[in-house]
């Protein structure tokens, strides 16, 4: 089986990577236990996308996608982790969004956990990881999952990333991560890859 091609992101591709997110993260557990469930879904859903891979991805890192956007990583580079006042703000009312009403401080907690970021600010940031269903079983996570290693590595840095469920927690340890803790109220497990240089 042939790797496959990855190309940065356009901020064109936005729309179309935000609905392969959205498909991609439909039986996600922290996405089950965030989203609302209203008629409201599906916007809130597609704004929370749309902010990741444009204010995260392209504005402070890089986004990696194929030329279909069957699949997607968002990777914020060494030093660009720190969020600013706006951006927290931003975050905040978008997860409040998508949570819904009677969620605003769980929402905070939440946004805050995600912006949060290693500790370590010298080390990549796998932000964001997604396949579509449709392109499951080609090996697209772990070439997308490779890209952002493959950087880290050329620079001796470490990999940080916060998984989402389970599944994706065992996907990250058969490539090197380690978890480090698991958020005591959402579904997050925080992990690291070391330095493999």
């Amino acid at each position: 089986m042939s790797s496959p091609t990855l190309i940065t992101a356009k901020f064109e591709d936005i729309p179309a990577l935000s609905k392969m997110f959205i498909d991609a993260y439909a039986n996600n557990e922290a996405m089950q236990a965030a989203l609302r469930s209203d008629k409201m879904a599906d916007y809130a859903h597609d704004s929370y996308w749309r902010f990741a891979l444009g204010e995260w991805g392209m504005k402070q890192g890089t986004v990696y996608t194929t030329a279909e956007c069957e699949g997607c990583v968002i990777m914020v580079p060494p030093g660009k982790h720190q969020p600013d006042v706006m951006q927290k703000m931003e975050a905040w009312a978008i997860v409040a969004r998508m949570m819904g009403e009677g969620k605003l401080e769980l929402a905070k907690d939440i946004s805050e956990q995600m912006l949060s970021g290693p500790l370590n600010q010298d080390c990549y940031w796998l932000w964001g990881l997604g396949v579509a269903p449709s392109a499951g079983g080609k090996g697209l996570a772990g070439a997308l999952i490779k890209q952002v290693t493959d950087l880290a590595d050329a620079d001796n840095k470490a990999c940080y990333v916060v998984a989402s469920s389970e599944k994706v927690v065992l996907t990250f340890e058969r490539r090197g991560f380690e978890v480090l803790s698991k958020s005591e109220n959402f579904p997050y497990w925080f992990m690291l890859r070391p330095a493999q240089g």
